[in-house]
């Protein structure tokens, strides 16, 4: 596991930033999709709300995951963000915090939050800047 800076959370609480999280199954077929409900447990923990999707089937047969989170600049090299690589820790199909997390994302999308079946804990494993020139993040 990996404890993530304070540039990572500063990137991590920008409102308007696009989160596009990156997994495989255990072919190695790829699946890409932006969500909004990363939430930072703590310095080396992540939760995201999933539903029966491509994501979650994917994440069941490989729990390794990347997350790009994406200031967009006005061009490319003034893009800002991170990358923050994953693995499933846990899946919690119910319970406080489950109930937590989904109150919080209907609280943003409304009824769409039915389709939210899992709440998925992954540790941090590292962390990169998202255009990386040698510099620390």
């Amino acid at each position: 596991m990996s404890v993530i800076s304070e540039k990572v959370k500063e990137y991590l609480s920008v409102t308007g930033r696009m989160n596009v999280l990156s997994t495989a199954n255990k072919a190695g077929e790829t699946n890409v999709a932006m969500f909004g409900s990363f939430l930072l447990s703590d310095e080396t923990t992540m939760m995201l709300m999933l539903g029966d999707n491509n994501t979650y089937a994917n994440l069941k047969q490989n729990p390794h995951a990347a997350l790009l989170v994406v200031l967009p600049g006005n061009t490319g090299m003034k893009t800002e963000g991170c990358r923050i690589y994953l693995k499933v820790k846990s899946v919690e199909d119910g319970g406080d915090m489950f109930d937590r997390m989904k109150a919080g994302v209907r609280a943003k999308v409304g009824d769409a939050a039915n389709l939210l079946k899992h709440l998925v804990i992954f540790d941090i494993i590292k962390t990169r800047p998202i255009l990386d020139m040698g510099q620390e993040i």
